[in-house]
């Protein structure tokens, strides 16, 4: 079972944000499986914080890949609340280079807040923010 299964209501109309959005989602999906699989066979493996480590990672890089795509195209298209928008990517990024490190430095509890924030963060960007440009 998924935490975040793709739903038409999340389309912003725009083909190429909607495809990079379902990857983010998939991103997210892999690192909720990890953390799901922790909660019920405690403790971390190695091999769990490898691979968490390293979806966290693949999820920054995509994240920030995806921001700039979104960004570029909000300024061809001269949306008026680009800057607005561009500080919120910035804000987003923020949170999740710090999740990254707290998974990293094995805080306690960080998991299972990194992946309620990076599905509340991810829902309610599309939602409320990605919506605007649509």
């Amino acid at each position: 079972m998924v935490l975040i299964k793709w739903r038409e209501s999340y389309s912003v109309g725009v083909e190429q944000f909607d495809k990079e959005h379902k990857v983010l989602v998939d991103l997210i999906n892999d690192i909720y499986i990890i953390v799901r699989n922790h909660i019920r066979d405690t403790p971390w493996s190695i091999e769990d914080q490898t691979v968490l480590e390293k979806d966290i990672a693949d999820l920054v890089e995509y994240t920030q890949a995806h921001f700039r795509s979104e960004e570029e195209a909000m300024r061809k298209s001269a949306f008026p609340l680009l800057e607005e928008h561009k500080n919120i990517h910035a804000e987003l990024e923020e949170e999740v280079l710090v999740f990254k490190e707290r998974v990293k430095e094995g805080k306690e509890g960080i998991v299972s807040d990194l992946y309620l924030f990076l599905r509340d963060w991810l829902i309610n960007h599309i939602l409320e923010e990605d919506m605007k440009y649509k």
